[in-house]
C-alpha cells in the first residue's frame, strides 16, 4: 500500500510539471490577447497580485468572503471569489473572470461582493491558508469544494506552496454547521452522522418568518 501510494504521488507531480510547462509553453508562443477567457485564467497564477480583501469579521461568523485580483500582462484584471465556510463546509461557492479594467472590477466586483458587509486589505498568505485549510478540513467529513474551484484555483498559488497555519477550524474542536438558504441541511446532517459521529459535531439552523408562517396548523392568537 506505501509502494502504491509513492508510486501515485510520484504520477501526479509528474502530471503538474508537465502541465505547468505547457502552460508556460502557450503563454510564450501565443499572444496573449488571442488566448481564450479560460486560458488567461489557467496562467493567472503567473501574474502579480493586485489585492487581496477579505470581511474583518470571518472569525467569529465563521463564513469568509475573499476576493483575490491579479494584473494580466495587459494591465487588466483576472479575479477570484471565494465563499468559505471554516467552522464546517469548506469552500462553498467560487467564482473567477479576467479581462476586466480596473474601473470596472470595483464597481461590479467589489461594489457587489462586499455590497452588504465590510472588507478590509487582507495579506494573500492568510487568505489562502483559509481557502486550502478550510477544504482540506471539510474534506475529513466528506465535504467537496464548490466544482467552479477547477478554474479559480488558478489565481490562487499552489497549496503546496502555502505555508501551515494555526487558524482554527471547526468550532470548539468539532465540526459547526450553520445552515444557509441553499444548504441541503438533512443531506449535509446525514453526512455529518456519519462521518463524524454522534455528539461529534454541532449544527444551527435559523428558521425564517416565512417558515414560521407556513408551518401546517399554526393559527394565530
Amino acid at each position: 500500500m506505501v509502494r502504491d501510494e509513492a508510486k501515485r504521488q510520484k504520477k501526479l507531480l509528474k502530471k503538474r510539471q508537465h502541465d505547468r510547462l505547457r502552460k508556460q509553453h502557450l503563454a510564450e508562443v501565443v499572444p496573449f490577447a488571442m488566448l481564450s477567457p479560460k486560458q488567461k485564467l489557467r496562467l493567472a497564477r503567473r501574474f502579480p497580485i493586485h489585492e487581496c480583501l477579505i470581511n474583518p469579521s470571518w472569525q467569529e461568523q465563521g463564513l469568509v468572503t475573499i476576493l483575490m485580483s491579479r494584473r494580466q500582462p495587459d494591465d487588466h484584471l483576472a479575479f477570484g471569489v471565494f465563499l468559505v465556510d471554516i467552522f464546517c463546509l469548506g469552500l462553498k461557492n467560487t467564482f473567477a473572470n479576467v479581462d476586466f479594467s480596473e474601473s470596472r472590477y470595483v464597481r461590479e466586483v467589489v461594489g457587489r461582493v462586499y455590497e452588504q458587509q465590510e472588507s478590509e486589505p487582507c495579506d494573500s498568505e492568510l487568505a489562502q491558508q483559509i481557502i486550502y485549510g478550510a477544504i482540506a478540513y471539510a474534506k475529513q467529513f466528506g465535504f467537496k469544494p464548490n466544482k467552479d474551484f477547477r478554474l479559480s484555483q488558478h489565481v490562487l498559488d499552489t497549496a503546496e506552496s502555502i505555508r501551515p497555519s494555526d487558524i482554527e477550524f471547526g468550532k470548539d474542536d468539532k465540526p459547526f454547521f450553520v445552515s444557509g438558504p441553499d444548504d441541503n441541511v438533512q443531506k449535509i446532517l446525514n453526512q455529518l452522522q456519519a462521518t463524524a459521529g454522534e455528539g461529534q459535531y454541532d449544527y444551527l439552523c435559523p428558521v425564517s418568518p416565512a417558515d414560521i408562517w407556513s408551518t401546517e396548523g399554526f393559527t394565530s392568537t
